[in-house]
């Protein structure tokens, strides 16, 4: 009776374990990575970029995907890894300067209101596997 517990706890760590949920391995690329670094005092909110995905599916039968990757850091870094893989090359090139406009302004918004945030940079066409010191998971991006 006293291993109970200690069974209990190692049942709940091999089922949390088997738990799907996605992998580098499961996304073969990322048209896009949007990492939100710190300078010290955190990062920048991600909902400015989640309003913006959110819209442009809205409006568009082929969407963006989009997956959350934290622990990249010690400060609550962390990636936004993107796929446009259902777009037209045309729709993906103009979706890549909407989003680097988009993020050059918050980066301005950013440092007017709190000149210690974290920046916001992007990376294009990358493997997930490139983020492999992550600690976090890789989970769908809530939209």
């Amino acid at each position: 009776m006293k291993f109970a517990p200690i069974l209990f706890l190692v049942l709940l760590q091999f089922a949390s374990a088997n738990a799907q949920t996605a992998t580098p391995d499961t996304i073969p690329k990322c048209d896009m990575v949007v990492a939100f670094g710190s300078m010290c005092c955190g990062t920048a909110s991600n909902d400015f970029l989640k309003a913006y995905i959110k819209k442009f599916n809205s409006s568009s039968k082929d969407g963006i995907k989009g997956w959350l990757l934290g622990g990249c850091g010690r400060e609550g870094e962390y990636k936004i890894l993107l796929s446009f893989a259902t777009l037209k090359e045309s729709e993906k090139l103009k979706l890549v300067e909407e989003i680097k406009n988009l993020i050059d302004e918050q980066n301005k918004k950013n440092k007017t209101v709190n000149a210690s945030s974290g920046s916001i940079s992007i990376t294009t066409n990358l493997a997930a596997t490139n983020f492999e010191y992550c600690r976090g998971q890789l989970k769908e991006l809530d939209k």
